[in-house]
């Protein structure tokens, strides 16, 4: 609606200067011929005169010349478009102060496009009107026009706008091609990025529906440059952490089923030779002691796997609180002692005087850093050090004097169930893991400069 408007305004405007520019044209050759020569053309060399150019499309138009008076000169009307002379006094009085004057008729639904142009020539006398049979001689002028001068005349052009209607519709056909044709090509263009957009989506959706399978091989080739290479990018990642996380439940389930049967079947073992008779009255307080060691091991197993699983999903088990390190540092020494003593293992340690203070849940923490000196006591050859180090953040140190790590084995030592030959249960240091990681630190182990084994602990100040 506001394109159509637009459009008939501007052929309406076009209209309105092609009259103004057309009318100069004419007074000029007046002026030229000082009209005398004009009045003798035939009436077929005004019909052959210039036409309106509207919006670079002909129109007839139509002229009517009067003086000051009101009387008409000239005329190329046709004996129908006399009626439109009723509609033009208004026009030819502006036209006579001065000034050029343009209008429509009818002022609702406008028919005609008229200008009115005032001139004047050198000659006061006029030559006598050429008019037509029938055509009317004169036009009632509002408050009469004689006091205007005798040289001043008006010339009246009138344009049938009705034809507008075929210049509107020939841009409005202009208007539908290029409308057509752009909206062609928007809907190739669309359906090209569409394919191109939806693409990468399916690729997600069917590799979302190999994961649900189980099917972790999944992977999304997207090379977008944008957002979705980034979404392909995170799922990947995502896919191998979830790989990673099934392989190790794979194998926590066969090491926690082979460390849970090796007790068990010792138990039924023994239980069934009591059973049987198959052994001698005289062995059977050390089997019943077999057997109650096997099941204190058995059930520090179970515990240990409870313990665990309550670390790593609980998290209302940690209490955190504002400590030095190095009171947790002493208390671990307290406690672990006896079982250096034990080994004929040093405890020696390094901690400066200044506090590490940090946020950590003081019994967790603790059991953590006995886990660690525990397992490097077992591996010690005569004593553990520890020290305590600040910088960025805090530094746990743990080393003995062992013989270290084997190849491959400081990838793996934290997982659950991994021990070397002098390990116990193979969850004390997957527990210390699961602790120091729910503390937001870090927690890695590698072989020291010398000898033995140093396991690291970093946590935020």
């Amino acid at each position: 609606m506001l394109a159509n408007g637009a459009i008939e305004n501007y052929v309406l405007t076009s209209t309105k200067n092609s009259l103004i520019r057309d009318g100069h044209n004419l007074i000029a050759n007046l002026k030229h011929r000082e009209f005398t020569q004009l009045a003798i053309h035939s009436q077929q060399d005004i019909q052959n005169s210039k036409t309106v150019v509207a919006v670079e499309d002909p129109l007839a138009r139509e002229y009517v010349v009067v003086n000051a008076s009101g009387t008409i000169l000239w005329d190329t009307f046709s004996k129908a478009d006399y009626p439109l002379l009723d509609q033009i006094p208004d026009v030819i009085a502006r036209a006579l102060n001065g000034q050029v004057a343009t209008g429509t008729y009818p002022k609702g639904d406008p028919v005609f496009e008229f200008a009115a142009i005032p001139f004047e020539l050198q000659t006061a006398n006029f030559v006598p009107q050429m008019l037509r049979a029938g055509a009317p001689q004169t036009i009632t002028l509002p408050g009469g026009g004689e006091a205007n001068s005798d040289k001043t005349k008006v010339i009246v052009l009138f344009a049938r706008i009705s034809d507008l209607q075929r210049i509107t519709s020939q841009i409005w056909l202009a208007v539908a091609k290029g409308l057509i044709i752009s909206s062609l090509v928007a809907a190739i263009v669309g359906l090209v990025m569409m394919r191109r957009i939806l693409h990468p989506f399916g690729q997600l959706k069917a590799a979302i529906k190999r994961v649900e399978n189980r099917d972790f091989r999944a992977e999304i080739a997207v090379q977008t440059g944008d957002e979705l290479e980034e979404i392909a990018t995170a799922f990947d990642r995502m896919v191998r952490s979830l790989q990673a996380f099934d392989e190790g439940q794979k194998r926590f389930l066969q090491n926690a089923s082979h460390e849970l049967k090796t007790p068990l079947m010792a138990i039924r073992g023994y239980a069934e030779g009591l059973r049987d008779g198959v052994f001698a009255p005289t062995e059977t307080p050390r089997i019943l002691e077999i057997v109650a060691s096997e099941s204190v091991r058995l059930k520090n197993i179970v515990d240990q796997l409870i313990y665990l699983s309550k670390l790593e999903t609980l998290e209302e088990v940690y209490t955190f609180s504002r400590m030095d390190l190095a009171n947790l540092i002493y208390q671990t020494i307290e406690r672990i002692h006896p079982l250096a003593k034990d080994k004929g293992v040093r405890l020696l340690c390094d901690i400066p005087e200044q506090p590490a203070l940090a946020y950590v849940d003081r019994d967790k923490m603790v059991q953590a850093l006995i886990n660690l000196v525990s397992n490097a006591i077992r591996h010690s050859k005569r004593q553990v050090f520890i020290r305590l180090i600040i910088q960025e953040c805090n530094i746990i140190l743990v080393e003995d004097d062992g013989d270290g790590l084997a190849i491959g084995e400081s990838a793996r030592v934290f997982e659950r169930f991994f021990h070397g030959a002098k390990g116990d249960t193979g969850l004390g240091l997957s527990i210390a893991k699961a602790i120091v990681e729910k503390h937001h630190g870090k927690i890695y182990a590698e072989n020291a400069d010398e000898y033995g084994a140093r396991f690291t602990i970093e946590l935020p100040r």
